[in-house]
């Protein structure tokens, strides 16, 4: 006896034996039932949904002579006959190697002439959406006005692609992915009628891999009956590659702790297994996306499993939501590097390194992302905001501000060395008056401390200091009343970058054009 596969030997006879589209059976059974089936149907949804099976069943059902309440019986010479292929008016078209013009022009003198056995012929053109269009428009005007005796089913993974003028004349039905549960369910009648011994976790684990496909969960449990082995979460999870989900979940953490040597480690383990780094990073990415669904709302819908869903729930508390839309976004540039690339893993490795390296990345992104972590641990207490600038004086009273803000400025001229010291003195305080706004508070913690003309000049690396320059302009007022405040000086501040502040301090020392401009001037007689 000829051996099948089990998802041919269990497609299901029936319109009940559908998974998971009872809102697409129900109502084609009721149209059965009434006497009032539409000419033509569009079946839309992804692989292994059950378009086909229930194309099918809908030419057995309307041609059946004993339909029961809108199934095919399955046991008439009709259904039978349909079945085994024997009867000839049902005919399907995979429209992907049929897709001209021609083909279609032949299908319409076909479908002209009454079905030989059954009552209605029925045509199921499969991946509909890969007709040309000019196969698209010879198609229209049979869909518009077919022979009474001739029914069209039309199958498609991409609905999108399918002329709005083919899927007005058709009944559309959209098939859902199939939930994992019900995929689990299924697999299990299948196992106890094959008399197949498999754990509960295993095939709860197939029916996750299978993403919403019923097919694709049978293609997957054939094989692990086929290996004599028992069916369990071990070896269901090494033939499914599901091993790259605890790497993943792995790297995250080593990400969350900045752990350059436990990610390096990570990609030499999946490397060393053969595995191709680029759905391996696809799956730290999963990883990642259902911690920031995490860190958003507290609750994730995840392929991983329960196990697996706890560890990153734990691991998210170690990430920042700016943290992790970061991540996110550095590896799914570097997957579309990697496409070019003959060595992906230097993409790969340079993008969790730069995930890993805290200072420096001075993208927006990164210092967004670094910001927010400070935030989030001030918010929590792990920083106190306070303690860079305890070892200051204790900060003055209000009334004492009052009247140091009013005392006439001293007469004598402040030196520059006198001006910067008295800054530097008072720095500590003025960070402290100025620690409510985390940005500026950033941007000063990072500034040094200079004088350029009886002006304050706040100096920054060449490397990162513009958005901190930035920054600084954007409080200068604050910065400046809070100097005054504690110093009675008047700061006028500026923010410069070290190379223009060198620039500036050696043009003030010598500039050979003030030589020029200091000649006398005599009158020539």
């Amino acid at each position: 006896m000829e051996h099948q596969t089990l998802y041919r030997k269990w497609r299901p006879k029936t319109f009940d034996d559908v998974v998971g589209q009872q809102h697409v059976t129900q109502t084609i059974k009721n149209e059965i039932k009434n006497n009032v089936c539409g000419h033509a149907f569009l079946f839309c949804g992804t692989r292994g949904t059950g378009k086909t099976s229930t194309a099918r069943i809908l030419s057995k059902a309307i041609n059946c002579e004993s339909p029961i309440d809108g199934n095919p019986c399955n046991k008439c010479a009709t259904c039978q006959g349909i079945e085994n292929g024997s009867i000839m008016d049902i005919i399907e078209i995979d429209a992907a190697s049929n897709s001209g013009v021609d083909n279609i022009r032949t299908l319409r003198e076909e479908a002209s002439y009454t079905a030989a056995i059954t009552k209605y012929k029925v045509y199921i053109i499969d991946e509909v959406h890969a007709l040309s269009r000019d196969a698209f428009n010879a198609l229209l005007k049979l869909l518009e006005e077919p022979p009474a005796h001739v029914k069209f089913v039309l199958a498609t993974t991409e609905a999108n692609k399918v002329l709005g003028t083919i899927s007005s004349r058709c009944q559309c039905f959209d098939f859902k992915r199939i939930t994992p549960e019900d995929i689990y369910n299924r697999l299990e009648y299948i196992c106890n009628a094959e008399g197949i011994m498999a754990e509960e976790k295993a095939l709860r684990m197939i029916a996750s891999h299978a993403d919403g496909s019923l097919r694709d969960a049978l293609s997957a449990l054939e094989p692990c009956i086929a290996s004599g082995r028992e069916i369990d979460t071990e070896f269901v999870s090494d033939f499914l590659g599901r091993a790259e989900n605890d790497t993943a979940i792995e790297l995250c953490s080593h990400i969350s702790s900045y752990s350059v040597t436990g990610v390096i480690e990570c990609i030499d383990n999946v490397c060393s297994r053969g595995k191709n780094l680029s759905p391996f990073m696809e799956t730290l990415i999963r990883a990642m996306r259902d911690m920031l669904i995490i860190s958003v709302s507290g609750t994730s819908k995840s392929d991983f499993d329960e196990d697996e869903y706890e560890r990153l729930t734990a691991i998210a508390k170690g990430f920042s939501t700016e943290r992790l839309l970061y991540a996110i976004k550095v590896l799914s540039e570097a997957i579309s590097v990697a496409r070019y690339m003959t060595s992906p893993r230097t993409v790969f490795e340079s993008a969790l390194i730069k995930l890993c390296t805290k200072n420096n990345d001075i993208s927006v992104d990164a210092l967004l992302s670094r910001i927010a972590e400070l935030e989030r641990k001030i918010e929590s207490g792990a920083v106190n905001v306070s303690s860079p600038v305890n070892t200051a004086p204790k900060k003055k009273t209000e009334e004492k501000k009052k009247e140091e803000a009013v005392k006439p400025a001293p007469k004598k001229e402040i030196l520059p060395s006198e001006f910067l010291s008295k800054i530097k003195s008072a720095w500590p305080e003025v960070l402290n008056d100025l620690s409510g706004s985390i940005l500026l508070f950033t941007a000063l913690g990072n500034a040094t401390l200079r004088e350029e003309k009886g002006k304050l000049a706040l100096t920054f690396p060449d490397d990162g200091g513009r958005a901190f320059c930035d920054m600084v302009q954007d409080g200068i007022d604050q910065i400046n009343d809070a100097v005054k405040a504690h110093t009675g000086l008047d700061a006028n501040t500026i923010a410069r970058l070290e190379s223009d502040f060198a620039f500036t301090m050696q043009k003030k020392e010598h500039d050979p054009l003030d030589d020029i401009m200091n000649l006398p001037i005599t009158n020539i007689e």
